[in-house]
Protein backbone atom coordinates (compact mmCIF):
# COMPACT_ATOMS: atom_id res chain seq x y z
CA UNK A 1 0.00 0.00 0.00
CA UNK A 2 1.31 3.34 -1.00
CA UNK A 3 0.79 6.34 1.25
CA UNK A 4 -1.86 8.72 0.14
CA UNK A 5 -0.56 11.91 -1.48
CA UNK A 6 -2.75 14.11 0.76
CA UNK A 7 -1.45 12.44 3.94
CA UNK A 8 2.11 13.00 2.77
CA UNK A 9 1.46 16.72 2.08
CA UNK A 10 -0.27 17.16 5.47
CA UNK A 11 2.61 15.55 7.33
CA UNK A 12 5.23 17.49 5.38
CA UNK A 13 3.40 20.80 5.93
CA UNK A 14 3.00 20.06 9.66
CA UNK A 15 6.72 19.33 9.94
CA UNK A 16 7.72 22.52 8.12
CA UNK A 17 5.37 24.66 10.25
CA UNK A 18 6.69 23.03 13.43
CA UNK A 19 10.27 23.84 12.44
CA UNK A 20 9.32 27.42 11.59
CA UNK A 21 7.47 27.76 14.91
CA UNK A 22 10.49 26.56 16.85
CA UNK A 23 12.67 28.91 14.79
CA UNK A 24 10.56 31.87 15.91
CA UNK A 25 9.74 30.79 19.47
CA UNK A 26 13.30 30.18 20.68
CA UNK A 27 14.63 33.65 19.69
CA UNK A 28 11.47 35.29 21.03
CA UNK A 29 11.95 33.59 24.40
CA UNK A 30 15.55 34.77 24.55
CA UNK A 31 14.47 38.35 23.90
CA UNK A 32 11.60 38.29 26.37
CA UNK A 33 13.44 36.68 29.28
CA UNK A 34 15.89 38.86 31.22
CA UNK A 35 19.54 38.10 30.63
CA UNK A 36 20.20 38.05 34.35
CA UNK A 37 17.90 38.63 37.24
CA UNK A 38 19.63 40.56 40.00
CA UNK A 39 18.31 40.14 43.51
CA UNK A 40 18.12 43.54 45.19
CA UNK A 41 19.73 43.94 48.59
CA UNK A 42 18.30 45.84 51.54
CA UNK A 43 20.37 48.90 52.45
CA UNK A 44 19.68 51.37 55.23
CA UNK A 45 20.12 55.11 54.70
CA UNK A 46 20.13 57.87 57.33
CA UNK A 47 17.03 60.07 57.27
CA UNK A 48 16.96 62.36 60.31
CA UNK A 49 17.96 62.61 63.97
CA UNK A 50 15.79 60.64 66.38
CA UNK A 51 14.74 63.79 68.26
CA UNK A 52 13.02 65.08 65.09
CA UNK A 53 10.59 62.13 65.06
CA UNK A 54 7.05 63.18 65.94
CA UNK A 55 5.84 61.98 69.35
CA UNK A 56 2.46 61.23 67.76
CA UNK A 57 1.18 61.86 64.25
CA UNK A 58 2.82 62.18 60.86
CA UNK A 59 5.99 63.86 59.61
CA UNK A 60 6.98 64.22 55.97
CA UNK A 61 10.67 63.77 55.16
CA UNK A 62 12.84 63.46 52.07
CA UNK A 63 15.36 60.66 51.84
CA UNK A 64 18.43 61.20 49.66
CA UNK A 65 20.59 58.18 48.89
CA UNK A 66 22.90 56.68 46.28
CA UNK A 67 21.87 53.62 44.29
CA UNK A 68 23.60 52.16 41.26
CA UNK A 69 25.92 55.17 41.12
CA UNK A 70 23.08 57.71 40.96
CA UNK A 71 21.71 60.16 43.50
CA UNK A 72 18.13 59.18 44.34
CA UNK A 73 15.39 60.94 46.29
CA UNK A 74 12.30 59.52 47.93
CA UNK A 75 9.65 61.32 49.92
CA UNK A 76 8.44 59.32 52.91
CA UNK A 77 5.95 59.78 55.70
CA UNK A 78 6.97 58.81 59.24
CA UNK A 79 3.96 57.78 61.29
CA UNK A 80 4.39 57.61 65.07
CA UNK A 81 1.91 55.54 67.04
CA UNK A 82 1.93 53.59 70.31
CA UNK A 83 3.17 50.57 68.28
CA UNK A 84 6.24 52.48 67.10
CA UNK A 85 7.40 54.33 63.99
CA UNK A 86 6.33 53.33 60.50
CA UNK A 87 7.78 54.70 57.27
CA UNK A 88 5.39 54.86 54.30
CA UNK A 89 6.08 55.75 50.69
CA UNK A 90 4.38 58.90 49.47
CA UNK A 91 3.73 57.33 46.05
CA UNK A 92 0.14 56.31 45.31
CA UNK A 93 -0.16 52.71 44.17
CA UNK A 94 -2.72 53.62 41.51
CA UNK A 95 -0.77 55.78 39.05
CA UNK A 96 2.25 56.97 41.02
CA UNK A 97 1.08 60.44 42.08
CA UNK A 98 2.43 61.85 45.36
CA UNK A 99 -0.06 61.57 48.20
CA UNK A 100 -0.58 64.25 50.83
CA UNK A 101 -1.44 63.91 54.50
CA UNK A 102 -4.78 65.38 55.62
CA UNK A 103 -4.42 66.12 59.33
CA UNK A 104 -8.13 66.92 59.76
CA UNK A 105 -9.17 63.47 58.44
CA UNK A 106 -6.06 61.62 59.64
CA UNK A 107 -5.54 59.97 56.26
CA UNK A 108 -3.37 60.17 53.16
CA UNK A 109 -5.11 61.44 50.02
CA UNK A 110 -4.00 61.21 46.40
CA UNK A 111 -4.82 64.44 44.54
CA UNK A 112 -5.01 62.71 41.14
CA UNK A 113 -7.96 60.35 41.58
CA UNK A 114 -8.95 60.76 45.24
CA UNK A 115 -7.33 57.58 46.46
CA UNK A 116 -7.34 57.38 50.27
CA UNK A 117 -5.13 55.53 52.75
CA UNK A 118 -5.31 55.24 56.53
CA UNK A 119 -2.39 55.86 58.90
CA UNK A 120 -1.12 52.30 58.45
CA UNK A 121 -0.97 52.81 54.66
CA UNK A 122 -3.96 50.58 53.95
CA UNK A 123 -6.04 51.70 50.95
CA UNK A 124 -9.50 52.69 52.19
CA UNK A 125 -11.07 54.43 49.21
CA UNK A 126 -10.76 55.29 45.56
CA UNK A 127 -8.93 53.36 42.85
CA UNK A 128 -5.61 52.37 44.52
CA UNK A 129 -5.19 48.59 44.15
CA UNK A 130 -2.73 48.14 47.02
CA UNK A 131 -1.57 49.80 50.25
CA UNK A 132 1.26 52.32 50.40
CA UNK A 133 4.70 50.72 50.41
CA UNK A 134 6.17 50.30 53.90
CA UNK A 135 9.87 50.77 54.46
CA UNK A 136 11.73 49.16 57.36
CA UNK A 137 12.86 51.62 60.03
CA UNK A 138 15.72 51.25 62.46
CA UNK A 139 17.27 53.70 64.88
CA UNK A 140 21.02 53.53 65.41
CA UNK A 141 23.17 55.99 67.36
CA UNK A 142 20.33 58.52 67.54
CA UNK A 143 19.72 58.51 63.75
CA UNK A 144 16.60 57.18 62.04
CA UNK A 145 17.51 54.93 59.08
CA UNK A 146 15.14 53.83 56.32
CA UNK A 147 15.62 50.53 54.49
CA UNK A 148 15.43 50.51 50.69
CA UNK A 149 16.08 47.68 48.24
CA UNK A 150 18.87 48.69 45.87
Amino acid sequence: MQPDRRDFIKKALTGVLALLGIGFIVPALRILTPSRVREKEMAYFPLLPEEELPRAGVKKAELTYKALGRDMKARVFLVSSPEGVTALSSTCTHLGCLVNYRRDKKEFVCPCHSGRYDLTGKNIGGPPPAPLTRFPVRIRDGIVHIGMKV
